[in-house]
């Protein structure tokens, strides 16, 4: 069996401890340069209000509308596609599939050069797992709830 000499182990050591750090420093990079809505507990109408607040956006203190919605165990393809909308935010509905959540919706006051726009958040278990800002007009659209416009 070979041994490997002290001068040896100390470079494999150095090795290690600078491949350690690197995957650190990639880890931390990617937490901090992601725009994150991230889990956020809420247990009244003022915390969905709040939260949405501190991201930018004026709401109606009433939501427009509360829906309890199952999610279903397997996602058809379009709930895929809305899903990458969630994990642009840090959020990822896939982990809740089965499960009864509560649909927020909240008209937006503040969206730039456009008067027909809606907020939805996704609550399970007082917690946040997700939402969007969506254009009620015909022709609208659907984007992160970071999405400055």
């Amino acid at each position: 069996m070979k041994r490997i000499s002290v001068i040896g182990r100390s470079k494999i050591l150095r090795v290690l401890l600078l491949s350690a750090a690197a995957v650190g420093v990639v880890l931390l990079a990617g937490a901090l340069g992601r725009k994150s809505t991230s889990v956020q507990r809420v247990k009244t109408n003022e915390d969905r209000v709040r939260y949405v607040e501190s991201l930018g956006w004026k709401v109606e203190t009433a939501p427009a509308a509360e829906k309890e919605i199952t999610l279903p165990e397997v996602f058809p393809d379009v709930l895929k596609n809305y899903n990458e909308i969630q994990k642009q935010q840090g959020f990822d509905l896939e982990k809740y599939s089965g499960k009864k959540i509560m649909m927020y919706t909240y008209d937006v006051l503040n969206y730039p050069e456009d008067e027909n726009v809606q907020c939805s958040l996704y609550v399970y278990k007082n917690r946040i797992i997700g939402g969007d800002l969506h254009s009620t007009a015909f022709s609208g659209f659907m984007k992160p709830l970071t999405d400055r416009g």
